[in-house]
């Protein structure tokens, strides 16, 4: 099977990938060596929609799959530092109970019978910068969107390259954030809406969320990414609460620059793969009353390793 490689239009990073049958994607190889040549993000274009067994096997491609958010220790506990066991094995049985897939999470406003679902206000807003799951002790490693439906128009997803942020990140910056941390708030989700069950911090000091490294060394390459995670309620811990804000306005300022970043506009059918250890991702505004549902599955992650080494 030949593979066809081409970049992405007006990107420094990423690369379009065609030229894959469904049926032979369990056949292809060195797709995480590709990924990692091109810094964090690939493009599957398919001829027709994935079944589920197809995007799975594409998954496990990069890793072993995960379960769904939801399903993962630490996620939407009151304290995400929490590590204790949940029970996964009857979540799975009520889920399977139910018809559902506790490996699969459907984002969008389309339900599983294809029927448009009644979503709150900030769902076709502006959805801000983050890391999927940076909030949970070892948060996934890759994760998997498949356009299933996609808006006429809006909707589009943002991706920001961490490791050429990094890369470019000036020396008095990187001083000031080598063996710093950053905590990672879990009460607030990408759209901006309060997490269930969660109360509003009332300050980032208060926050939730487990802290992980700003300096993070990728182990397969030895490059250097910054971990930033999502802005909103981020706190540098040790620092006083000025400081901590001031330190990560500049960080976002300087990361989120148009030289790193990507915008992607889907395509029904097309699986984008990217790395969360490399890549922060946002989501343009879409009009209210416009469809769009996605696929989404993940790998298992890693613990978070800071550089340098210590």
């Amino acid at each position: 099977m030949a593979l066809q490689i081409s970049e992405l239009t007006g990107s420094r990073f990423g690369a379009r990938v065609s030229g894959i049958s469904p049926g032979q994607i369990s056949d292809v190889s060195d797709l995480r060596q590709l990924h990692q040549e091109r810094l964090g993000l690939l493009c599957f274009e398919f001829d027709h929609l994935l079944k589920t067994e197809q995007l799975y096997a594409l998954t496990t491609l990069f890793g072993d799959a995960e379960f769904a958010p939801g399903m993962i220790t630490g996620y939407g506990k009151a304290d995400s530092n929490d590590d204790t066991p949940v029970d996964i094995e009857s979540q799975v049985a009520a889920l399977r109970a139910e018809g559902r897939d506790p490996y699969l999470a459907l984002l969008g406003n389309v339900d599983g019978n294809g029927q448009q679902r009644d979503m709150d206000q900030s769902f076709y807003g502006d959805w801000e910068w983050h890391t999927d799951m940076s909030y949970i002790p070892v948060p996934p490693t890759f994760s998997l969107l498949n356009a299933r439906q996609v808006p006429e128009s809006g909707g589009d997803t943002w991706f920001c390259n961490l490791i050429l942020a990094g890369r470019a990140l000036p020396g008095d910056l990187w001083q000031r954030v080598v063996g710093q941390t950053i905590k990672h708030d879990s009460t607030y989700g990408s759209s901006g809406a309060l997490r269930p069950g969660m109360a509003p911090p009332s300050s980032p000091l208060t926050a939730i969320g487990h802290a992980h490294p700003i300096l993070r060394e990728i182990p397969e390459t030895g490059e250097v990414a910054l971990f930033l995670g999502r802005r909103t309620n981020a706190y540098v811990p040790g620092l006083k609460l000025a400081d901590s804000e001031a330190l990560l306005n500049e960080l976002w300022t300087f990361a989120t620059q148009p030289a790193f970043c990507y915008r992607h506009h889907w395509k029904v059918g097309e699986v984008v793969v990217w790395d969360n250890r490399v890549l922060m991702h946002r989501r343009e505004p879409m009009n209210h009353g416009d469809s769009r549902l996605m696929w989404r599955t993940q790998t298992k992650g890693e613990v978070v390793q800071a550089f340098p080494l210590v």
